[in-house]
């Protein structure tokens, strides 16, 4: 609105307020004259309509590479209680209620909710967590309760899959840059993007926060002190997260406590500058769930995790004060963590007699038998350390009509376990049937990971409306002391990376054009390196065992599922990208592509054994699980964002933003598989005694197209936030990949060979069962058509120490019915429902 109008507008309201008075002269609008209450009283008004930039959405980059950066005002706005909040803001992102009784893991580019299964954990693996400036490593991470059976520990762990953002507050986060395209050459150790966090560093007052919503409360406490003309400065925080998976049940419930002190000291000496930074850190959590005793019978059941990680980072930086062409920073991190899980179970056999698994020697033994019913008690602790260190430098010159800044750097990360790993009774073992044995983390090999990169940033300015960026790194990363066997012993692995971005600039604004690709390489954790044996308690099929026996004969075979041949997991990415930003109007639009076709998972193994037990001879094919590169994700999508400046007239802005995502989970190996097998025919158990191989892609394809209106609005004399968003999901869709169930070839116990499956083992009355049907029906796509949402944040500042603000998920929802198909061809119509979801919480700013 011009500011005549607005004035004139305004007037028009002192006139009505003032009118018994006269004072209002109102025969032109340029032409007012009003006295000193008036005029303060306009110019109140007037202050109360003037907009300042606050931006409560994930603003795109406008660079070469596709990246979202979230500021703190955003953050406070999403009022999170994890980091997994955040990522509502991508686009693509969709907001979702807080599950914090289980583990938070990152999908980059998935489609819908991403895998179901672990089996494509390499993505959020491959998912680089870097705040202040140091990477956290979670090679080292062991903590999984082995052989567990009754799922309590399968929800909380992440091993092989990432960072668990519930550990991660988000209370003294200053921004976060979150990297989904091609990451710089001094990203490493990543294969689908990079998170990057820095925390505050500067005086702040006292601030205090508390959150609550119908399933958890949050408590945080902080405040920055600067001295010396803020040449020193000593931040801290302090947060408790208490979160139930049901308000009602105090049984099951997750708390994390963080805390951290981080001073900041800079000196000038002559023509040098110095800064250094040094971060103290402790993150806590705890997990809990326990049976109730006065409505279960088995009142033994519980689980308890424990986390408890300390680290100290510092990073020192030089460079000139003047003529500013060379900047040198080193920087260390070390972190240790003390890991524990308690859980007890008790166990009921289904089968009368089942031998203890407490041999631990290859061979036949005497071993006793296990009793109809006891409690079991596991325990897991591991210790895992972990320190990184990182000198690199830059220099800025130029070349011609080149303007350069070059990096270099290396990397040494290493990453240990010195906990005891998993401690039982083997004699009262959480699952009896278990082929594991404990065994010491400290006995597992470290590693050490070594890289080095190289970049330049490049800048060319062809022409006044014409400019040329370009960004071109290699990185280097091998891994050291690993034993010759390996296939990865001694190797370097290079990452090519390019990003290019053309520029047209004018003086409303910019057009730009960018394309990127770029390699990215995940070094296999520790476990994946270096599994547990395998115990094998082989029993004779065809000798009783009386009720009185109190023993029972059986034969142990050691099996190494080492895979030597391991590589590490590669994702070739590229994307294109164009847009503008005029007058403040922003736009983005970025179309990409991924694929990872090694990445790691379990793959079933067979091997045929020969065996005997009291004189009797026996063979049976032997069926385990080795870390293999077996599986593929490919990724494709568009994702666009547009923002609009802030509209005076109404103090609000709007965001468009949203993706097409298609993502492809499947298999890159050939597979044994028994998920069909028949069990006896003729008195034969078939899978003891053969077993095929298919060359068949098993796997699913995910996608989902969505987008999200956000209208913020923004006045800050009277201290209000408002954003209102509808999220539209217009389709998500699912298929099961056609699966071709004859097998190529299969094994027998007999000869432990691969025979090729022809017509006469088609014939076979017992190989014909190798053949697996499926109901046509399993692989048809399943569309689940439009669903919307309207969101509500509200932000009220009460007075200049104190702001309240309140979120309701789903306010208003938009479900149509729709039909699926049914059994016989029938049609079934699916009502959808939704519920809201409200939380609050208080800032206090002293």
């Amino acid at each position: 609105m011009p500011d005549l109008v607005k004035r004139w507008f305004i007037s028009v309201i002192i006139a009505h307020i003032f009118a018994m008075t006269s004072l209002a002269q109102t025969t032109r609008p340029d032409s007012l004259r009003l006295d000193s209450a008036q005029q303060a009283l306009l110019d109140s008004l007037e202050r109360m309509f003037t907009i300042q930039e606050v931006v409560v959405t994930a603003e795109e980059k406008i660079e070469r590479s596709s990246a979202s950066i979230i500021n703190k005002e955003a953050m406070q706005h999403i009022q999170p209680s994890s980091f997994t909040d955040i990522l509502q803001t991508l686009p693509g992102g969709t907001t979702k209620d807080p599950n914090l009784t289980s583990t938070n893991t990152i999908r980059l580019r998935e489609a819908t909710n991403g895998a179901a299964s672990s089996e494509y954990d390499a993505s959020s693996l491959g998912t680089s967590f870097v705040i202040d400036g140091a990477p956290v490593n979670t090679d080292a991470n062991m903590q999984y309760v082995q052989s567990d059976v009754s799922g309590s520990d399968a929800k909380r762990t992440s091993v092989g899959a990432g960072v668990d953002m519930r550990t991660i507050s988000t209370d003294d986060i200053e921004k976060v840059e979150i990297i989904r395209g091609i990451a710089g050459a001094e990203y490493g150790d990543v294969t689908s993007g990079v998170v990057k966090i820095e925390r505050t560093s500067k005086p702040t007052p006292w601030r205090a926060r508390f959150k609550a919503d119908g399933f958890s409360k949050l408590l945080f406490l902080g405040k920055g002190l600067g001295w010396n003309n803020e040449n020193t400065v000593l931040n801290f925080g302090l947060d408790y997260l208490n979160a139930k998976a049901d308000p009602t049940n105090t049984l099951e419930n997750y708390q994390r406590i963080t805390g951290s002190v981080r001073l900041q000291q800079k000196w000038q000496a002559e023509d040098l500058r110095i800064r250094w930074q040094s971060h103290l850190d402790y993150t806590g959590s705890i997990d809990n769930d326990k049976i109730d005793p006065d409505i279960h019978r088995n009142r033994e059941d519980s689980y308890k995790s424990e986390y408890h990680k300390l680290s100290w980072n510092n990073t020192l930086r030089l460079h000139q004060a003047e003529v500013h062409w060379w900047c040198f920073c080193t920087q260390a991190n070390v972190s240790c963590e003390m890991d524990r899980i308690r859980q007890t179970r008790f166990v009921q056999l289904t089968t009368p007699k089942n031998p203890a698994i407490d041999n631990m020697q290859e061979g036949e033994a005497t071993v006793s038998l296990l009793p109809y019913k006891y409690v079991a008690n596991h325990e897991v602790e591991g210790l895992p350390m972990n320190v990184f260190v990182r000198p690199k430098a830059e220099f800025f010159f130029n070349t011609w009509k080149l303007e350069h800044k070059a990096g270099a750097g290396i990397e040494w990360r290493y990453a240990k376990n010195f906990g005891r790993g998993q401690i039982y009774d083997l004699s009262r073992p959480l699952n009896y049937s278990s082929s594991l044995r404990p065994r010491a983390y400290y006995d597992i090999p470290a590693s050490n990971q070594l890289a080095w990169y190289i970049q330049d940033d490049i800048s060319w300015p062809i022409h006044e409306h014409f400019g040329l960026d370009l960004n071109i790194g290699l990185r280097g990363t091998s891994l050291l002391g690993l034993s010759s066997e390996y296939a990865i012993s001694g190797k370097c692995y290079l990452d090519p990376r390019a990003n290019i971005g053309f520029n047209f600039p004018f003086s409303e604004g910019k057009f730009y054009v960018a394309a990127a690709i770029g390699q990215h390489t995940k070094m296999p954790t520790l476990l994946q390196l270096s599994p547990n044996l395998l115990y094998m308690d082989l029993q004779a099929t065809d000798i009783p065992i009386a009720p009185t026996d109190t023993t029972m004969q059986i034969y142990t075979h050691i099996i190494n599922p080492t895979n030597y041949d391991l590589q590490p997991a590669r994702n070739l990415k590229w994307e294109v990208r164009a847009g503008f930003d005029i007058n403040k109007h922003k736009l983005s639009v970025t179309y990409f592509e991924e694929d990872m076709r090694n990445a790691f998972r379990g793959l079933m193994q067979v091997e045929a054994f020969d065996y005997t037990i009291t004189s009797n001879a026996y063979d049976k094919l032997l069926t385990y699980s080795t870390t293999t590169n077996g599986s593929r994700i490919y990724k494709q999508g568009v994702e666009w964002q547009y923002q609009s400046p802030r509209i005076k007239a109404i103090c609000t802005r709007f965001t468009i933003n949203g993706a097409w995502l298609r993502t492809v989970y499947s298999n890159s190996e050939r597979m044994f598989s028994t998920e069909k097998s028949p069990g006896v025919v003729n008195g034969i158990n078939v899978q003891d005694h053969y077993i095929g191989l298919y060359n068949w892609t098993e796997g699913y394809i995910r996608e989902s197209l969505n987008s999200n209106i956000v209208a913020d609005v923004h006045i800050p004399k009277i201290g209000l936030t408002v954003s209102a968003t509808f999220e539209m999901t217009f389709f998500t869709a699912s298929k099961t990949l056609e699966k071709n169930g004859r097998p190529e070839s299969y094994i027998a116990s007999s000869d432990g060979q691969l025979h090729p499956y022809d017509a006469a083992a088609e014939q076979d009355p017992i190989l014909k069962t190798l053949i697996f049907d499926y109901n046509t029906g399993l692989f048809e796509r399943r569309t689940v058509p439009f669903e919307g949402y309207l969101n509500l944040r509200v932000q009220k500042t009460i007075t200049k120490y104190a702001t309240i603000a309140l979120y309701v998920n789903r306010l208003l929802d938009v479900l149509p019915d729709y039909k699926v198909s049914g059994a016989n061809g029938s049609q079934v119509t699916i009502h959808r429902t939704a519920s809201p979801y409200f939380g609050m919480e208080i800032n206090l700013s002293i």
